[in-house]
């Protein structure tokens, strides 16, 4: 179990932020690690004929515990993670009340990679960004065979990667979300069974402000505003086609799962005003 999660642990916030502060992390793996030798620890979760575990937070609950172990034995200041790294509310709550049906769009599977000029109009808004992960079976209809992921969005200087990742969600409720060093138009934030939001699109705050636009309130969801007080731009997120329809805590699995970001059409044209050269990429990956 280890060896599969390794990655995910790697990138876990709190594991990150100490080897930033030059903390050796090697103690807290090999605590992680005696744990997650329990094969029992994720049973209920695993369905084996898909290969795949349903979503759960058993991982983030246990690096969240070895972590603060080892800061406590070692006479750490409880104080030590700033405000960037802890769990962030408002996208929480947002992102939960961004939950939509799924939309009639292709599967990743049906897409393409490369540079699009035809944008998706639905209903008067230009989907500029989207992120979506496919679970693909096996002829038989109840194995799993493979995944394809597609990322799709805006991009300047014709990227190739049409997301920005890095930087912590709570920045869009600052107005902060850019990176001076890295222009970017759309950001990408994904967490791995976490209690926090697990995907989110969001535009860059100096493009927001340029625009004109504000956020909305997060109870109202992930969405932003113009000075009429009409939505303008907004995040959506949806997990479709459970296996065995989630009648069980091994089922809760997604055959597709994903977001996408909507920009109302008369500000996609300010915007590619503002940006002559700007390009929309879809990248694909497929994997076993």
């Amino acid at each position: 179990m280890f060896e599969r999660v390794k990655d995910t642990i790697l990138r876990n916030d709190y594991i990150s932020y100490l080897k930033h502060l030059g903390i050796d992390t090697s103690e807290i793996f090999g605590n992680i690690q005696n744990r997650l030798d329990d094969k029992n620890l994720f049973f209920i979760f695993e369905n084996r004929s898909h290969s795949m575990l349903s979503p759960n937070v058993i991982l983030e609950n246990i690096v969240f515990e070895e972590v603060n172990k080892y800061l406590y034995s070692n006479d750490y200041d409880s104080n030590i993670f700033k405000r960037d790294i802890e769990i962030d509310i408002k996208t929480l709550i947002a992102s939960q009340n961004s939950i939509i049906e799924r939309p009639k769009i292709k599967k990743p599977s049906e897409l393409e990679e490369g540079f699009k000029s035809e944008l998706e109009n639905e209903n008067g808004f230009i989907r500029i960004a989207r992120f979506e992960n496919e679970m693909i079976e096996k002829d038989n209809g109840w194995e799993r065979q493979g995944q394809t992921i597609v990322f799709e969005g805006l991009s300047i200087f014709k990227k190739n990667s049409p997301f920005f990742e890095g930087l912590p969600s709570s920045l869009i409720w600052d107005n902060a979300l850019y990176y001076p060093n890295n222009p970017f138009i759309i950001w990408f934030g994904k967490k791995f069974n976490s209690i926090e939001a697990n995907n989110i699109l969001w535009i860059n705050s100096l493009l927001q402000s340029d625009l004109g636009l504000i956020l909305d309130d997060f109870n109202h969801g992930l969405q932003a505003l113009n000075e009429v007080n009409e939505v303008v731009l907004k995040f959506r997120q949806w997990r479709s086609d459970l296996i065995d329809n989630g009648a069980s805590l091994d089922s809760n699995i997604a055959k597709l799962e994903g977001c996408d970001l909507i920009l109302r059409e008369d500000y996609y044209e300010r915007l590619k005003a503002m940006i002559p050269d700007i390009k929309f990429f879809c990248k694909k990956l497929d994997l076993k």
